[in-house]
């Protein structure tokens, strides 16, 4: 395949980028002209600009009249790392729902700049696509959506979704997929298909609201584990909680944590499957976000090692296609009957009109090359949203550096409220998410998630510089 214009000055930019990650080029250097450029690469002159306009935009250079381009931030320039997370070691009950009850509450209004949204703009998804592949199906299948749908789903929908595994290494079939109403419904059955009321399923920390939220519902326990920003679960106590007996089941976001950030390698996946087998403890693996990686290749999953069906893996489509179609999937492993089961008893199946067109999407459409835009565009948002930080928090603030999703988890001064900043943010129509949401116990409220899932403008750059301010004056 010829190297298009477009590929060209994408991938050189990717190829000063690392250079300027790896310290060869230091905040204030100079970088070699455009003509330079134009004649060491063989490129055009067009090319060679798109080349520099592409790293303006990521944020890393900046151009200065009559004198050419410079590196204006390095990756030592970063603020520091959230330091690995460090939860009581007690199985606590959990209540979360009554904070996001004052989150929903102060939503009652337009005008929002959300520095907290929950998925990608619409601009960055294939709507029109979505439309045409929507319009498709209900020509193609005239009142078929009408009636019942199976209840593992439409099955040309999770041969598709069978065939994305081998991304990841999976060996699935067909038949081993049943289609959920979104993610969150997969975990629920989940949930319910491994432990029951009073079992303790032990949690990264922080982790995912909505998570705990179920866990909350169901009259579960949770077990926070110490979790590191950019490798995941501290192992070492996940297996001291597995030899004392004092978890039921496990529910890790393995790629991405939301919202840590955090990512575990390959080598603690399969370590982390290992032991899941020594120890015969479930675990549900929600994977939301593995599509989303900035870097080229799709991070494996823990299912990707599983040998014996202990891990129930959970994904949707809501973060990278169609959030609002509600399509989501579980591969339940050796737990495939009692799932399906409580699909039947709850829901029963999920509406196939949305499976239709998503099939029709994905068949008939590029998905790969919207999933490589997107990828893309969150990546460099994220980078301008990490900048944005740098520029106008206090100096001591922690921000987590995720290689992939669109979260960043914010460590501010231990003097600041993030409830408090909540309440004065969006006396200035700003959202923020406070940290305490993302824990079963009284933790991190001096922290806060915050989204780049928002293509980057003034009016987001204000919301930080805004926040920014307000966090100063509680200092």
């Amino acid at each position: 395949m010829p190297k298009t214009d477009d590929f060209l000055y994408q991938q050189l930019a990717d190829k000063i980028e690392l250079l300027i990650e790896k310290g060869v080029y230091a905040a204030g250097d100079k970088l070699p002209s455009v003509r330079e450029l134009h004649q060491e690469h063989n490129i055009s002159i067009s090319t060679a600009l798109q080349v520099y306009t592409q790293l303006e935009k990521r944020g890393w250079i900046a151009a200065r009249e009559r004198s050419g381009y410079y590196v204006q931030y390095t990756q030592r320039q970063r603020l520091q790392l959230p330091a690995i997370t460090t939860p009581r070691a007690t199985i606590t009950t959990v209540k979360v729902n009554e904070q996001m009850q004052r989150i929903h509450d102060g939503r009652q209004y337009k005008g929002l700049i959300s520095l907290d949204a929950a998925a990608p703009a619409n601009e960055l998804f294939p709507l029109n696509k979505l439309h045409k592949a929507l319009l498709h199906a209900v020509r193609s299948h005239k009142t078929a959506f009408v009636h019942y749908n199976d209840l593992n789903g439409y099955e040309p929908l999770r041969k598709h979704i069978a065939r994305r595994t081998l991304s990841w290494k999976g060996a699935v079939n067909s038949s081993d997929i049943i289609i959920t109403n979104g993610c969150m419904e997969a975990i629920s059955l989940c949930l319910r298909a491994v432990a029951k009321a009073g079992d303790t399923i032990a949690i990264e920390s922080p982790t995912f609201f909505g998570l705990l939220m179920t866990i909350e519902s169901l009259g579960m326990k949770a077990l926070e584990i110490p979790t590191d920003p950019v490798s995941g679960i501290s192992l070492e106590k996940l297996e001291d909680a597995f030899r004392k007996k004092r978890v039921n089941a496990c529910l890790f976001i393995s790629n991405y944590n939301n919202p840590l950030g955090s990512c575990i390698p390959a080598a603690g996946k399969k370590a982390l499957a290992q032991l899941l087998h020594k120890y015969q403890v479930p675990l549900i693996e929600d994977d939301t976000f593995g599509e989303l990686h900035h870097g080229p290749e799709r991070p494996a999953t823990v299912k990707t090692f599983d040998k014996d069906g202990l891990v129930l893996h959970c994904s949707s489509f809501s973060k990278w296609l169609a959030p609002g179609y509600r399509l989501g999937w579980v591969i339940p492993g050796r737990y495939y009957t009692q799932v399906q089961q409580l699909k039947f008893m709850t829901t029963f199946s999920t509406g196939l009109l949305p499976q239709l067109a998503v099939y029709s999407y994905l068949e008939h459409q590029r998905p790969d090359l919207h999933l490589k835009q997107l990828r893309r565009a969150l990546a460099l948002q994220t980078q301008q949203m990490a900048r944005a930080i740098q520029q106008y928090y206090p100096d001591d603030t922690q921000l987590s550096n995720p290689e992939g999703s669109f979260n960043l988890w914010v460590v501010c001064n231990k003097k600041t409220d993030t409830w408090e900043l909540h309440r004065q943010a969006a006396a200035h129509n700003i959202g923020i998410m406070p940290g305490t949401l993302f824990t079963s116990q009284q933790k991190y409220k001096n922290c806060m998630r915050l989204s780049a899932a928002l293509p980057w403008n003034e009016d987001l750059t204000r919301a930080v510089q805004t926040t920014g301010k307000l966090i100063r004056k509680m200092l």
